[in-house]
């Protein structure tokens, strides 16, 4: 026992870089229950009480997802969403991080996009991160490609707000992502990385519309690939970095259990993996206790767990210099 609290407090002081976690998802529970009280929103039983953090099925996630939404009413109310991921981000001595907003449900009740990421960006510029949080915007495939452009559209007009990527989530099944390949040309000749969930709730076919026609460098979870070896040897290949978050993908029963999980598989076929939390706070669980699930089950070593970092470092839609000082920092400290 003594030795696990010695290796996990080893772990905790480590620097380490995340880049799959989505904003509302970083939200506590204490703060979730006064932005509740103060604008007079429902919280879900399950979440305010943490009885169940499982969810049997993405619809029953999404419905949970949209009550911590429907909590913030202002734009002024980011300001203690962007707390919790700052104390987050501490007591994991995560040094640089991609967090993903959807914000579309927000611009449809009134808030002002441009307001809203000032008001982000201002608090985390009051506790000195400017330089460890950048964002990526997300829409939603299932909501089209009219929403999309809507979205992305108040991304090009907002400049200097740290917004380096955008993203797609949502539903896979039903819905193809090839239908966006026009406008993620578009964002990527803006300047903006590109990265999709693909392989969560979708088969191996939504992994290759997002890589072959949004031409991503990164895939969101990409669980799928594993029985699929000819994406798997295209992944290899094209050096696709797949943000791996394992207990979101038993929560939400993507898997059956953490043994069951293919980070393993991943790992041993040298793919470019990096390790991420995806949702902490409905997951109850941070990054330094998703890397000590990787040492207790798959027993992943030191070694390990700095390639991931290094791979997350790369992967990073942040500027060249700043990639390289995240890789001498990593280099310098994982040992």
């Amino acid at each position: 026992m003594q030795n696990d609290i010695h290796l996990k407090t080893k772990i905790s002081a480590l620097p380490k870089i995340e880049l799959h976690i989505h904003l509302e998802g970083c939200i506590s529970l204490s703060t979730l229950k006064f932005l509740a009280k103060k604008n007079n929103a429902e919280i879900p039983k399950h979440l305010s009480e943490k009885e169940n953090i499982y969810f049997e099925n993405f619809e029953e996630f999404v419905s949970t997802f949209y009550a911590i939404c429907n909590a913030i009413a202002k734009e002024e109310d980011f300001k203690y969403v962007i707390k919790d991921l700052i104390s987050y981000i501490r007591r994991n001595n995560i040094i640089y991080t991609e967090v993903s907003w959807t914000p579309l449900r927000y611009l449809q009740k009134g808030l002002d996009f441009a307001k809203s990421m000032e008001v982000m960006n201002s608090e985390i510029a009051m506790n000195n991160f400017r330089d460890n949080i950048n964002f990526i915007i997300d829409t939603q495939r299932d909501h089209g490609t009219d929403v999309a452009n809507f979205v992305f559209n108040k991304v090009l007009e907002t400049k200097d707000t740290n917004i380096v990527g955008i993203g797609m989530t949502g539903y896979e099944l039903g819905f193809s992502s090839s239908n966006y390949a026009a406008i993620y040309e578009r964002m990527r000749d803006n300047g903006y990385g590109c990265t999709a969930h693909a392989g969560e709730y979708g088969f191996a076919i939504n992994i290759w519309q997002c890589l072959l026609d949004l031409k991503v460098k990164r895939i969101g979870h990409g669980i799928k690939a594993v029985s699929n070896p000819d994406l798997i040897n295209y992944i290899k290949e094209n050096n696709i970095h797949l943000e791996i978050s394992p207990t979101s993908n038993v929560r939400l029963c993507r898997v059956e259990t953490f043994a069951a999980h293919p980070i393993k598989n991943f790992m041993e076929m040298e793919l470019n993996i990096g390790i991420n939390s995806d949702d902490p706070g409905i997951f109850n669980i941070d990054l330094t206790d998703e890397y000590m699930n990787m040492i207790d089950v798959f027993n992943f070593n030191i070694k390990k767990l700095k390639q991931c970092n290094l791979n997350a470092a790369n992967a990073s839609f942040t500027s060249s210099e700043k990639k390289q000082s995240l890789t001498e920092i990593i280099e310098r400290n994982w040992n």
